[in-house]
């Protein structure tokens, strides 16, 4: 194994920001580092890292977007195929967009067939429009591939709202919307909405279509598209979101619905779910008021080949107030994961993807306001690892935290497994308050701490 530490010089000539405060190890295999990256000096955002969503490898190396909140910005952390970081590119949308700044929790996704990420950002007051901005991931310099204004609509008291907050976003194919990979599927307010067409231009004669359906007065949340029941329930995949009330202090619920509910066009009256219940609900024996914060969907291997069951997706959603994460099984078993008050907010972000090359993905959740060796809301990430017997299940196998945390550092507040390189390979990418941590190993990470090799 040769370790080699970049040179000062290096750094300034490749336009690095950030400084040489990392090693890079020639055998990303065996052996592991930790990049720390803080914002971009282009940017004013204080709150950089706030999420993450890394491009599908087309090549060597690995593409990260990063989003900043406070003074807005996006931003492309990029590696070559030795690990080795590149020049940093960060934009900042508002003025093109015309928006105050993101949501709370702001949406950020990534279709794997175009490299488009799709994000939303809201307006300071409730007057000017909520936009979704779809940008190419991997130049973020180029114009928006599009701009989608939400349409206003009637709150419980009967005001216009236009400032309409969207916490939920992915991409996805679905039955009978469209043929090429572009639609687009989110959940904005009391709102499930799909986009469909999104390359053609707005205007008269314009194909661009958004579709949905009203659903009381819930916020939405996290939001996936997966075939999680079986055929005899709904062909095809579902559509599974998180509601919760508005003001976030009453129980959630996490919807299934089947994407014909959401097949006319968008109004903002009525409720399509009352004619049509959704096809499963799942609730909190807890009452947890943002159950659903985060949904996402894997595929373990927790029932035997042959079993009908065996080709549905496996459903993940979180419920950080409660400090839990939940996976509920395509054989439609379900358990809980909770590492006790050690992870506070525990399932404010999550990950998953294969990182030690065994065909069968890990789990990594983020604990933002966790008190890692006593350090107030320094956060933590936990990754886990599937056990089938005696029964499915999680196993906890590390507790990631910076080498030296710091007081509200947030760590763990976004994570994101990224592809690198050629080979099938993936990396751990985790953000804290103002900064990005980049975790280069393909095994098992056991306490692997920022700037430290195991």
């Amino acid at each position: 194994m040769v370790t080699r530490l970049l040179p000062a010089a290096l750094c300034a000539g490749a336009g690095l920001l950030g400084g040489c405060n990392f090693m890079v190890y020639d055998d990303l295999a065996d052996e592991a580092w930790v990049d720390r990256v803080e914002r971009p000096s282009s940017t004013n955002s204080r709150q950089y890292g706030e999420a993450l969503v890394a491009t599908p490898t087309r090549g060597a190396g690995t593409n990260i977007v990063v989003i900043g909140k406070s003074r807005a910005s996006i931003s492309q952390l990029q590696y070559d195929d030795e690990g080795k970081r590149q020049s940093i590119l960060a934009i900042d949308p508002r003025q093109t967009l015309s928006f105050a700044s993101f949501p709370d929790n702001p949406a950020l996704a990534v279709d794997a067939d175009s490299d488009r990420i799709a994000f939303t950002v809201v307006q300071g007051d409730n007057k000017d429009p909520t936009r979704i901005a779809v940008y190419d991931g991997r130049d973020l310099g180029s114009a928006p591939v599009k701009s989608v204004v939400l349409t206003p609509m009637l709150d419980v008291g009967g005001t216009m709202r236009h400032n309409i907050y969207a916490e939920g976003i992915t991409f996805a194919n679905l039955p009978g919307f469209g043929t090429d990979g572009d639609d687009l599927v989110v959940t904005r307010g009391p709102q499930l909405v799909v986009i469909q067409d999104y390359e053609q231009p707005d205007g008269p004669g314009s194909s661009f279509l958004i579709n949905g359906c009203l659903h009381g007065d819930d916020w939405s949340y996290g939001v996936t598209v997966a075939d999680i029941l079986p055929d005899e329930t709904n062909p095809g995949p579902e559509i599974i979101f998180g509601t919760g009330a508005e003001i976030k202090n009453g129980a959630s619920q996490v919807l299934v619905v089947a994407p014909s509910v959401v097949s006319t066009p968008h109004t903002a009256a009525g409720d399509c779910l009352a004619p049509t219940p959704a096809l499963l609900t799942l609730t909190s024996a807890e009452d947890a008021r943002d159950l659903g914060a985060v949904v996402t969907h894997a595929q373990f291997p927790d029932v035997p080949d042959g079993d009908p069951a065996a080709g549905l997706a496996d459903l993940i959603y979180s419920a950080p107030s409660i400090n839990k994460v939940f996976v509920r099984f395509g054989g439609g078993t379900a358990v809980e994961i909770y590492p006790g008050e050690a992870g506070s907010d525990f399932g404010d972000s999550i990950a998953v993807g294969d990182l030690d090359d065994d065909g069968v993905p890990e789990l990594v959740i983020g604990a933002p306001r966790s008190d890692p060796e006593g350090v107030t809301n320094a956060g933590a990430a936990y990754v886990y690892e599937f056990r089938a017997t005696p029964t499915p299940g999680f196993d906890l196998v590390a507790t990631l935290h910076p080498g030296e945390p710091q007081n509200e550092e947030r760590f763990g507040k976004s994570v994101a497994i990224a592809p690198f390189g050629t080979e099938g390979r993936n990396i751990l990418v985790i953000g804290a308050d103002g900064e990005v941590f980049t975790y280069f190993r393909t095994t098992l990470y056991e306490d692997v701490r920022a700037g430290r090799a195991p």
